[in-house]
């Protein structure tokens, strides 16, 4: 659901800014999915009927790429705290993207994921010169700025009762 005429019109504009916050209303890991897409809209891309396709991937990448290396990446607002608590367990992509978007509406979240690293298979099985790490740390960075809290190293049942998990 992403506006993607929006993003590449504030890329061709020159505002990155303007761009990843196009792109962050609907996208947990940009900079990761920047890499890794099987591109489904390159497919559908009207453009490709004229002479090529665009490569939404790359553009997606572009700016986040420049998002993530300014100072202070750029955050989606928060709704005011509901007092609801998540306890999300596996801090793989899905994971990571729902506290990316409950965290928005104003839950608190915590992730509890077995390995001693969040990213799941992004992390794993991705290789890592499809996706270098420092760039999903860096956006598991943003998400913890967001307000995650991640719990590595636990595995639930073992070191913490589900029960636990559920009050």
């Amino acid at each position: 659901h992403m506006d993607i005429p929006r993003m590449i019109r504030r890329i061709a504009a020159g505002d990155l800014p303007g761009a990843i916050a196009t792109v962050k209303a609907h996208i947990a890991l940009p900079a990761v999915l920047g890499r890794i897409c099987p591109a489904p809209c390159e497919r559908a891309c009207r453009r490709g009927a004229h002479d090529a396709p665009l490569s939404i991937m790359l553009l997606k990448r572009r700016a986040a790429d420049a998002d993530l290396a300014s100072a202070d990446p750029y955050l989606p607002p928060r709704r005011a705290a509901t007092g609801k608590r998540v306890a999300i367990v596996g801090a793989g992509p899905t994971g990571l993207a729902a506290a990316y978007y409950l965290l928005q509406e104003g839950h608190a979240c915590a992730l509890f994921d077995d390995r001693e690293k969040p990213g799941g298979m992004l992390r794993h099985a991705v290789p890592e010169d499809r996706l270098p790490r420092d760039v999903l740390d860096a956006e598991i960075r943003v998400i913890e700025r967001l307000g995650a809290a991640l719990h590595s190293g636990v595995r639930v049942g073992r070191d913490v009762a589900l029960d636990d998990l559920r009050k």
